[in-house]
């Protein structure tokens, strides 16, 4: 049996595929829709409010509301205990960092709970925040069905452009990597430059969730 750490590790990269698919799409808006419609992971995509706008099919199931319904409510909503400072932390590091991933505890409308994985990117169109979640327990080999056949990159990233995507995905600003990293602003650019070209990517959230399918990054 899978250890519950090494289980949400996995999640969360299986997660990382998922929204890295819908990536791909950005900038092409009615491929994008349907690639986040159609994923059989749950998402959503919330405002500047924390607004549900759009709710994929998978997560309308798994909170048993119409999109209708999920329209009405915003995150922290659906969650009784409202653990308003922990969703508060979380919403502001995916703002500043472009990207989030943790565990929260949700609520479907019949009260039962069920701990889910999210991974989340700022502003894949602009003004909406995409949002995927699973369960925490989920099987792996269920789960697994996520990966895809593209290539493993991950050896192309030397061992200091590991570090410095790690410290991306906690959100570290350029300017305190490069302080924690003892190197100047322009090499922190130049790590991130190269990046993001090994990993055929445009910028850093879709750097970390490569980073994070790939187990190089948790």
């Amino acid at each position: 049996m899978t250890e519950p750490n090494a289980r949400t590790a996995r999640i969360r990269r299986n997660l990382a595929a998922a929204l890295e698919a819908v990536l791909v799409a950005r900038g092409q808006v009615p491929n994008l829709r349907r690639t986040f419609e159609h994923s059989h992971v749950p998402m959503l995509m919330a405002d500047g409010g924390r607004r549900f706008v759009e709710v994929n099919h998978c997560a309308r199931l798994w909170f048993r509301l119409s999109r209708a319904e999920m329209r009405t409510f915003a995150i922290g909503d659906l969650t009784p205990t409202h653990p308003y400072e922990a969703i508060d932390r979380a919403w502001t590091r995916l703002l500043d960092a472009g990207c989030v991933t943790g565990c929260y505890p949700a609520y479907a409308s019949d009260g039962s709970r069920l701990d889910l994985v999210y991974h989340g990117v700022a502003n894949i169109v602009p003004g909406l925040h995409l949002i995927g979640f699973a369960p925490a327990d989920w099987p792996a080999p269920e789960f697994d069905a996520i990966n895809d056949d593209r290539p493993d990159v991950s050896a192309a990233l030397t061992p200091r452009e590991v570090e410095v995507l790690a410290l991306a995905a906690d959100g570290l600003k350029a300017a305190d990597l490069a302080q924690q990293l003892v190197i100047s602003p322009a090499t922190v650019s130049t790590h991130l430059a190269n990046i993001y070209e090994k990993l055929a990517v445009g910028n850093r959230a879709a750097a970390v969730a490569v980073g994070i399918r790939l187990g190089l990054i948790e």
